[in-house]
């Protein structure tokens, strides 16, 4: 929408952070990084679960197989991919990104069409289905079904087995329940003496609107680098929100390079003056909470969390390598005169691009509640294609708009945050 100028801004409405992908880059669902070269998944085991969450949906958790990897502590992006992909995460294929040579995954939107087709084995004797990957043709659409093993269906019985789409996002055209099967569609061809019947039919379907947040949680997103999970611990790549009024303050000033004024002085006593007029750097935002919450401290400064025995451990001295992490701050803006808290014009939204912070000061004290700050920088930020781009940029929301992104859906239920040590 255009620019809505001139309004009036009353207090916040709240502000959510996510920490970058790996490279530096805000993670999009279209591009969401983990690790290059190998990952040491050993404390996991051969299965781990994983969850990923698209904008206000319902998160998906799947159990990662890693059966077929050569090492657990020395796991290759390759192997990563194949374990990802066969975990089968609705609308997300994993690829390794051909620019760092890191795990991606991206989220093409929609679900996988699914049908269930009825096999009935009309011989006097037992058929045998090779075990394999077939492939179904149905009304130019492509789908596939995998036999990890011999299926032996018994004379004049039935045998179900299931195909799935193999692209996702695009609308699918299939028939109707209870109608017959065309047997020459299937390849590699079925024995002969079977037929089929469509049992159960679920159609792909395409998104309303573009996602716009990704995150993917929990101890094996960590050690895939999901968030910087390597390197500085963490859930994955989560969104932490505090919305609700949760939120304090969150004052923004600006870091400005002073002007500076360079003379020369002759033999006479005159004076060469060159101004060099003053240079805004970037922002140094504190945010002042009412709660403590360690899970947003981990984000922010890293450290060691056990989310099982409730101990944190900030980083050592000698740990100069902080998390980086973007933020969004909304407010409700209004117009002149005397309004009412709910009558709201429209919504400012402050981007942060690129961030580090750490705790500030919490004083215990007598008869005082205790406010919790947090002291953040933020930079210009390169994106992955090398263009810069400022370090904040502000937007007017409708409020139309602002309910589109349905803030307080965002975050990660609680029942999906790992109760585990993080690092």
């Amino acid at each position: 929408m255009a620019v809505i100028n001139r309004k009036q801004r009353f207090a916040t409405e709240g502000i959510r952070f996510q920490r970058h992908n790996p490279d530096g880059t805000i993670p999009t669902p279209e591009r969401f990084l983990g690790f290059a070269n190998t990952a040491n998944i050993q404390t996991l085991g051969n299965t781990a679960p994983l969850t990923i969450k698209v904008d206000s949906e319902s998160p998906q958790t799947r159990t990662v197989n890693f059966v077929g990897a050569n090492s657990l502590n020395r796991l290759t992006v390759n192997e990563a991919v194949a374990a990802l992909n066969n975990a089968n995460f609705e609308g997300v294929q994993f690829t390794v990104d051909s620019r760092t040579g890191r795990l991606k995954g991206s989220y093409a939107g929609g679900r996988r069409a699914r049908i269930q087709i009825e096999f009935l084995n009309g011989t006097a004797a037992e058929v045998q289905i090779a075990p394999g990957n077939y492939k179904l043709f149905v009304a130019a659409n492509a789908l596939q079904a995998s036999l990890p093993e011999i299926l032996a269906i018994p004379a004049d019985e039935t045998a179900i087995i299931e195909f799935e789409s193999v692209d996702v996002g695009e609308l699918l055209y299939l028939p109707d329940e209870g109608t017959d099967l065309d047997m020459d569609s299937i390849v590699p061809a079925f024995p002969l003496g079977i037929t089929g019947s469509f049992l159960q039919i679920t159609n792909g379907v395409t998104p309303v609107t573009q996602p716009k947040k990704i995150q993917v949680t929990g101890r094996l997103a960590a050690a895939l680098d999901f968030g910087q999970g390597i390197r500085h611990g963490g859930n994955g790549l989560e969104i932490i929100s505090f919305f609700d009024d949760e939120t304090i303050s969150i004052g923004l000033p600006k870091d400005i390079k002073e002007k500076e004024e360079i003379d020369i002085e002759g033999a006479k006593g005159t004076v060469t003056r060159m101004i060099i007029g003053a240079m805004l750097q970037g922002l140094s935002p504190v945010v002042t909470l009412k709660e403590k919450d360690y899970f947003f401290l981990e984000l922010i400064q890293g450290g060691r969390l056990d989310r099982l025995n409730g101990t944190y451990d900030p980083p050592l001295s000698g740990d100069s390598d902080y998390p980086t992490f973007f933020a969004e701050i909304f407010s409700a803006i209004y117009t002149r005169g005397v309004r009412k808290i709910t009558d709201i014009a429209a919504f400012e939204k402050i981007l942060l691009r690129s961030m580090i912070g750490m705790e500030g000061d919490v004083p215990i004290e007598a008869k005082s509640w205790a406010t919790y700050a947090y002291n953040l920088v933020a930079t210009e930020y390169g994106d992955e294609n090398d263009r810069q781009w400022a370090s904040w940029q502000e937007q007017t929301l409708s409020p139309e708009e602002f309910e589109g992104l349905r803030v307080h859906e965002i975050s990660m239920p609680a029942e999906n945050v790992s109760a585990s040590e993080s690092r």
